[in-house]
């Protein structure tokens, strides 16, 4: 996949508009040199086509299942990852994750996690340093995984981190793809029940899109050498991250004084 060219924001109110080539211009008009935008005006988005996996979805719901899926899954080096969640529309309700997909290039893999629970064999996979599992904001969806049987993630790699080291700003799956590629992801299945006893094939290709892009923007960010030396995400120590916030508020209050 090659990445489009972005059209020209026209707006004359924005603060950020961009070149045909993806540029980044200042408001004074010159350009920063940058070779990706910080991000894209939403309605700058819904101009670009609708990209969607193409290739072969398995849905998974039975055990029996499983053991087919995980040897193809194992043949790859680089697998694309993401999982949803039923929504929640009332306070203090809450759902455990409902759905696991890891992607190949051109077959994607739905769990059904609330039919399967998490069997072993599929968190050796995601525990196998020397498979990587792409996505982006990561981090929620391995402490979902994690509440379902505790297992140490590894070779996990983390979009967002990348994409921020490049200089974007806004790094949500979607905003990436429209940078990297000149294309919308479809948000229309998102906040649809992940628990009904039956897929729609609305559902099954939202899920299989999201992971299947993730294992095309490392592909392409690989083949334009823009990976950095370290890619491998580690899960953040929950002391360090408690640490790290109460820091972060103490500097804003005093900021604030």
């Amino acid at each position: 996949m090659h990445r489009q060219d972005l059209q020209t924001n026209s707006g004359n109110d924005e603060r950020e508009s961009f070149n045909q080539s993806g540029e980044n211009i200042t408001e004074e008009g010159s350009e920063t040199n940058k070779r990706f935008p910080e991000r894209l005006n939403k309605e700058h988005i819904k101009n670009f086509p609708i990209m969607y996996f193409k290739g072969k979805i398995h849905l998974i719901k039975e055990k029996k299942d499983l053991k087919e899926a995980l040897k193809i899954l194992r043949r790859e080096s680089v697998l694309g990852f993401d999982t949803e969640t039923r929504p929640s529309f009332k306070k203090g309700e809450n759902y455990s994750v409902s759905l696991l997909q890891l992607s190949t290039s051109d077959e994607a893999f739905l769990f059904r996690l609330n039919h399967l629970g998490l069997p072993d064999d599929l968190v050796s996979l995601l525990a196998d340093p020397d498979i990587l599992k792409v996505g982006v904001a990561i981090l929620d969806d391995v402490r979902a995984l994690r509440k379902l049987k505790k297992f140490d993630a590894e070779g996990f790699v983390e979009l967002t981190k990348i994409a921020s080291e490049l200089g974007i700003v806004t790094c949500g799956l979607r905003n990436l793809a429209a940078i990297f590629f000149g294309v919308r992801i479809s948000k229309k299945a998102q906040l649809t029940n992940w628990e009904r006893p039956e897929f729609n094939s609305g559902q099954a290709l939202y899920a299989a899109t999201d992971a299947w892009i993730c294992v095309e923007m490392y592909r392409f960010l690989e083949s334009e050498k823009l990976l950095p030396e370290k890619i491998i995400w580690n899960m953040p120590d929950p002391l360090q991250s408690r640490r790290s916030n109460e820091s972060k508020n103490k500097l804003r209050r005093q900021e604030n004084w």
